[in-house]
């Protein structure tokens, strides 16, 4: 008897975006951050406390911790460790993002760890040959794999995760999320946003704060920090100047909240990132 099986057929086009690839090696660390992209970052050795969105999860060796674009999440970690990291974009028709059709969880157990590190080792090779031949197809290939292991491990936990009723609902903040990061200089009221999605400001508040768990304005203080700090880390902008450029008014209220929320004032934080930085290694 001959058994013919159903050919396979992708119907649908692929959108792929990969921003960035990294081996990170650390001491210890506590990284506040929100990425306009997805951050899959493996736990090649080690264990961390992820927090985000008024919850807090666990990863350990061995796990792959999922975080959302454009939601502040905070990693902590005590003792060395390395992690394998990615930021990428991957939609299909219609423009659903990959983690929105399989909501995996925030942590995922992958069940080959050893296999996905590899793997991941050989995108980390093709990533700093930029002018390698098929370069790109190999790196979008390696990717889709490992996106592949993840997605094979949390269907063997029976696809326990985040709702995908959830996520869908984020959806509709996007614009709003990118509204504000473009226009952090301005003043931004939650009427000014509610208006963007048609919805009355008070529903628009506990919408929003059921996806995020903050507020839009505390959000939007979130983001205008996390430029701040970028702005401290990387240049040498007077404070005044980057005030100004997130939202703040002036140097004496931006130092006001953010000592209130980081727990030191810009010049400490400023001279405090070199010797984080110091405790940080980053392999090729």
């Amino acid at each position: 008897m001959k058994i013919v099986r159903e050919p396979l057929s992708v119907k649908e086009t692929l959108d792929f975006a990969l921003y960035h690839v990294e081996k990170a090696a650390y001491d210890s660390f506590r990284l506040e951050m929100i990425k306009p992209h997805w951050t899959v970052s493996f736990v090649l050795e080690g264990s961390v406390e992820m927090r985000s969105s008024g919850m807090t999860s666990h990863a350990e060796t061995g796990d792959v911790m999922i975080h959302p674009p454009n939601v502040p999440f905070t990693e902590i970690a005590v003792g060395r460790g390395v992690h394998l990291w990615m930021l990428l974009d991957v939609k299909g028709e219609p423009q659903l993002d990959f983690f929105r059709r399989f909501p995996v969880g925030r942590v995922v157990t992958l069940q080959y760890a050893e296999a996905y590190a590899h793997s991941f080792e050989e995108l980390l090779d093709v990533w700093h040959r930029p002018q390698t031949p098929v370069r790109d197809y190999r790196a979008m290939s390696l990717s889709l794999r490992l996106l592949g292991d993840i997605l094979d491990s949390w269907l063997e936990t029976e696809g326990a995760g985040r709702a995908a009723s959830t996520m869908t609902t984020g959806d509709r903040f996007y614009p709003v999320i990118a509204y504000m990061e473009e226009h952090l200089e301005q003043r931004i009221t939650r009427d000014d946003l509610a208006r963007m999605l048609h919805l009355h400001p008070n529903y628009f508040n506990r919408l929003f704060k059921r996806v995020y768990g903050v507020s839009s304005q505390q959000m939007l203080r979130t983001l205008r920090l996390r430029r701040a700090m970028q702005l401290l880390e990387n240049e040498d902008y007077t404070l005044d100047r980057i005030a100004a450029a997130c939202g703040f008014g002036d140097a004496v209220y931006f130092s006001k909240v953010f000592k209130s929320s980081v727990g030191r004032t810009p010049g400490e934080y400023r001279r405090s990132i070199r010797k984080t930085k110091e405790g940080y290694a980053s392999f090729p």
